[in-house]
């Protein structure tokens, strides 16, 4: 049982799941002179869709064209400007919940009305460029500066990739590209390790999303490669600092 702001130590790592948690936790590590890890400021960015996309863009990241609307007026014209299908998702949010691909204008006005009667941090959307991904995406974990793992996640049957909804993962060979782009998007964030969730488009790499809280369970045991070391190993390197 956790009881801030007594009783931390000087670094925490956070692992929490849920954002009401993961917030506090870390800005109260901060609050004492200690570390986060992640960064109490980059999990605020991490955790919220359309403020990621802001950095994304802001660092010349490729990302999908994304706009932020509060009601369905707006919904549908950003959805005529970028055409559809679009994606509409809730800028907070995980595993796949609530990212739906809509096909036409009636599917969007049902959607919005739908999430309309539901609580009210559901009446913000996210409307998305849809990036018509060949099966999969990649999931790229990033330590530091570097690029220590990946997967592809394969969908056997829905658009959506994550392999918390049934999606397959393989491992990936990271070449310089995926890994300049992951980088540079870990860093845009300015989270000190991430999974960085890569779509495969006709016009190259382009980043989705970032996860400052990342689960790699899958990716150790796809890659062989040891996640967790990598990350121990960095977080003694800024314990020191």
């Amino acid at each position: 049982m956790l009881v801030a702001p007594d009783g931390l130590g000087r670094v925490g790592v956070i692992r929490l799941a849920a954002r009401s948690r993961v917030i506090p936790t870390a800005y109260t590590y901060e609050a004492n002179g200690g570390l986060s890890i992640n960064s109490a400021q980059s999990l605020v960015l991490s955790h919220d869709k359309y403020l990621t996309y802001l950095r994304l863009r802001e660092a010349g990241v490729p990302t999908p064209r994304s706009l932020l609307v509060f009601g369905l007026e707006a919904a549908r014209a950003v959805a005529e400007k970028l055409s559809y299908p679009v994606i509409v998702k809730p800028t907070d949010g995980s595993w796949g919940r609530f990212v739906s691909l809509v096909k036409s204008p009636e599917d969007l006005e049902t959607l919005i009305a739908h999430r309309q009667a539901m609580e009210s941090d559901m009446h913000i959307y996210l409307v998305q460029e849809y990036i018509n991904k060949p099966g999969r995406d990649i999931r790229v974990t990033v330590v530091g500066d570097r690029a220590v793992a990946a997967i592809y996640r394969i969908s056997p049957g829905d658009w959506r990739t994550n392999t918390a909804r049934g999606g397959r993962a393989e491992p990936v060979r990271i070449d310089p590209e995926l890994e300049e782009i992951a980088v540079k998007a870990n860093r845009a964030v300015g989270t000190y390790y991430s999974g960085v969730d890569v779509a495969e488009s006709d016009r190259g790499y382009v980043v989705i999303e970032v996860n400052g809280v990342p689960e790699f369970k899958n990716v150790q045991r796809v890659t062989g490669i040891d996640v967790a070391a990598e990350i121990a190993k960095l977080i003694l390197e800024l314990a020191k600092r």
